[in-house]
């Protein structure tokens, strides 16, 4: 039931703007319909200096988006589409609660068929070369190859993160390499997601 909430989001950004160098002038993941009006959270870094955004449903139709925030600190960018999408939003969940060994569902765009059963590999801090820093991020195994953008879900259907990275050592410092992904917790959301809604 939740999967539906789950949504495309694509954006094309100005080969001028800075982070065009870096991360590309088209860009492709994931969000998750998080209201009745359209308004979806995603990864920042596909939302990042962009000037077009498209947000497409389960159901294949496309909608034009506006960005509405974008938080440097916790990486969660937050767009709303022009008209609104009639799927049930995903309630937040309680993030703090996954502990180590905790199981989930990651689920990007498509259904049942993108949807992919995890196990919460680690919780700790991780820092970003690039000013990022995430005080209690959320490690999963095994690794999503469609991490950008990506859900994480309780088992009680409530949205727990957002995929951030692919990471080759998603167990932890000393132990072996095993591919995993980083999710930004939601409870990282909530303190400021006022604070982003303002700017709209």
């Amino acid at each position: 039931a939740a999967l539906p909430a789950v949504v495309g989001v694509r954006t094309t950004v100005p080969k001028e703007r800075r982070s065009a160098q870096t991360l590309g002038t088209e860009r492709e993941g994931h969000g998750v319909l998080i209201d009745d009006g359209g308004l979806v959270l995603t990864i920042g870094y596909l939302v990042m200096e962009a000037d077009t955004v498209t947000v497409t449903d389960i159901d294949g139709i496309d909608r034009p988006a506006e960005i509405v925030g974008y938080d440097y600190e916790s990486g969660f960018g937050l767009v709303r589409t022009a008209r609104p999408i009639r799927m049930k939003p995903l309630p937040f969940g309680d993030s703090d609660a996954l502990d180590l060994r905790s199981e989930a569902w990651v689920a990007g765009l498509g259904g049942e068929k993108a949807a992919l059963k995890v196990k919460v590999a680690g919780r700790r801090e991780f820092a970003g070369y690039w000013e990022y820093l995430l005080d209690n991020a959320i490690f999963t195994v095994p690794a999503y190859p469609l991490w950008g953008g990506s859900a994480l879900i309780g088992l009680d259907g409530s949205l727990l993160g957002i995929g951030s990275l692919l990471v080759q050592e998603a167990l932890g410092p000393g132990a072996p390499a095993f591919p995993g992904n980083m999710y930004v917790p939601i409870n990282r959301l909530k303190p400021i997601f006022s604070e982003l809604l303002a700017f709209e």
